[in-house]
């Protein structure tokens, strides 16, 4: 099973560390690492629309009277990184304080938005890419050679290009399914298909 331990032991052991059994026993290094993975994952998962790190969720009216001009107060979800996208589809809302949304809907208000699940649930493809996140992130302060920074950054732009691709099989791209320009060209008579 992953853990946040495996995930930090595999990043500072790019950084030429042994790898770890425990965060207890950590030294700077580990501490650093720790640290650099609690403040990462939330920013790296906000930065894109990560479909394991995405769900819809029904939120609840607050009970609490709204200021003018809004309707009604929602509380987020437990979790909650970024909105996707609201329920009914409204563009009269403001998120505030980091915990709740106001609107100008009553009724049944769901919103698909990024959370930052358990590490045990990440996938594959995704710590790989995580792991280098990490290891960049304490290179210029921990690496012995100044180089090594260029390589590990290199590194992770391949493994976060690699990992959104094998991430967006996750949702299906939307075709054309109308192509006016080439559908103009052609009118369908009586003969059969012509050159209008």
């Amino acid at each position: 099973m992953l853990t946040k331990t495996k995930v930090i032991s595999n990043a500072v052991a790019l950084l030429g560390h042994k790898p770890i059994i425990s965060l207890e026993e950590g030294d700077d290094m580990v501490v650093a690492a720790e640290q650099a993975y609690d403040m990462l994952l939330p920013s790296v998962l906000a930065k894109s629309n990560w479909r394991f790190a995405v769900q819809i969720s029904q939120l609840s009216q607050l009970v609490e009277t709204p200021p003018h001009p809004w309707q009604a107060i929602y509380s987020l979800p437990a979790g909650y990184i970024k909105t996707i996208r609201v329920y009914p589809q409204s563009y009269q809302w403001e998120i505030y304080e980091s915990n709740k949304i106001y609107t100008q809907f009553t009724g049944d208000f769901w919103m698909e938005y990024v959370f930052e699940p358990v590490t045990s649930l990440l996938p594959g493809y995704f710590v790989n890419y995580f792991v280098y996140e990490i290891a960049t992130y304490l290179a210029l302060s921990n690496a012995e050679k100044p180089d090594f920074y260029s390589v590990l950054k290199a590194e992770l732009v391949n493994q976060q290009a690699m990992a959104a691709a094998i991430d967006a099989q996750n949702r299906p791209s939307n075709s054309q399914v109308s192509f006016p320009v080439i559908d103009g060209r052609y009118s369908v008579g009586e003969s059969g298909f012509g050159i209008s």
